[in-house]
């Protein structure tokens, strides 16, 4: 049964949707989109042909075939007609497509429906693989089932700045499948809520902490509509989660609202620079996130971790390789190679300097 007002949209008109979001959000060209005129890294337009590409990456992703488009050109009329996109141009005459307000408003659902399945699927996998607990180990110096570049270098580090105790509650954005937040509250008895969209690894990290849950809890939740309960937190940290943000700086002074007055902040994030931008972005007070931050009249410290991330993507490409057997016996061989292809992507800009990662420490 559908609810009142609810909008129906077929499978093949959420993927366009999502992907126009998507080369919105990530406009750069994936080793997969690459053809005579585009290569890797490139700025890809949202061109009914550059959409389709980026919908087929986004397929990959889908555990079901059936959901898989091939005949574009129909749900592309479809959603033109129902008011989701528009056709524009620009100034060398191709055509492309862009959301409109109930468009936006669509794709970001789809969106977030997608990550929870998505997310869910690879997070448990992950935790229950013996391989990725081994590739963990070898390249972070502890199996915490890292989706990210946390190593324990940076996790010490970040500890060391947040300074917890058993008086403190934090709230951990985009928590993943937990192992990182309860390790924090392991070491520092602070309480700690950890909060992430994906349903799955939520539920996995309550079920694994549930003899822990008077100072370690776990809600499903996004991290784009944060709980109004926040009067009682008073750390707020997110390992790798800002890009999920689609409104940063409503999230940021919504924090900054909700912290107790000795609150404070930790993001261990990153920044990209393109062909267009000036070298300055990155330097931390001008990246995104130190814009936001001065434009909330918020004061941080920043430590840059861009030489430890190079260290870490070169040593994940390794093992990665070398553990490709055991992940392949398991059945997870695409857990490896999603974690090789994002070294091959990511190493190239790190070398060159057009990236840089930084973990920001705010205290209001």
């Amino acid at each position: 049964m559908t609810k009142k007002n609810e909008i129906l949209l077929t499978e093949k008109e959420k993927q366009i949707l999502d992907a126009i979001l998507s080369l919105e959000m990530y406009p750069s060209a994936n080793k997969e989109e690459e053809d005579e005129k585009i290569k890797k890294g490139d700025n890809l337009v949202p061109t009914q042909g550059n959409i389709c590409k980026r919908g087929r990456l986004i397929q990959k992703l889908s555990l079901s075939e059936q959901t898989r488009i091939k005949d574009w050109k129909i749900p592309f009329k479809h959603l033109c007609t129902r008011d989701f996109i528009q056709k524009d141009t620009i100034k060398d005459t191709n055509l492309i497509y862009t959301l409109t307000p109930l468009g936006r408003s669509q794709a970001k659902q789809v969106r977030r429906e997608r990550i929870d399945t998505q997310f869910s699927d690879s997070l448990v996998r992950s935790d229950r693989s013996k391989a990725y607990s081994s590739f963990c180990n070898q390249v972070y110096g502890k199996d915490l089932s890292q989706a990210n570049m946390m190593d324990m270098v940076q996790l010490d580090k970040l500890l060391q700045v947040l300074n917890l105790t058993y008086t403190n509650r934090v709230l951990d954005l985009a928590c993943g499948i937990g192992r990182i937040a309860e390790y924090i509250s392991d070491v520092t008895h602070a309480r700690v809520l950890g909060l992430d969209l994906a349903t799955a690894a939520i539920k996995r990290a309550q079920e694994r902490t549930r003899e822990k849950k008077d100072r370690v809890e776990f809600q499903v939740g996004d991290i784009n509509d944060l709980p109004l309960d926040l009067v009682n937190v008073d750390t707020v940290i997110g390992i790798a989660a800002l890009h999920y943000i689609d409104d940063l700086d409503k999230v940021i002074g919504q924090i900054k609202k909700n912290l107790t007055s000795t609150g404070q902040m930790a993001f261990l994030t990153f920044q990209y620079r393109s062909e267009n931008d000036p070298p300055e972005i990155l330097l931390p007070e001008n990246t995104k996130l130190g814009q936001i931050l001065k434009n909330n009249d918020l004061k941080f410290q920043t430590w840059d971790f861009t030489t430890k991330e190079i260290e870490i993507r070169r040593k994940q490409l390794q093992i990665g390789r070398e553990l490709m057997g055991d992940f392949q016996m398991e059945g997870n061989k695409d857990l490896c190679e999603d974690r090789i292809e994002e070294c091959e992507i990511d190493l190239p800009r790190l070398e060159a300097g057009t990236k840089r990662r930084y973990l920001y420490h705010v205290r209001l």
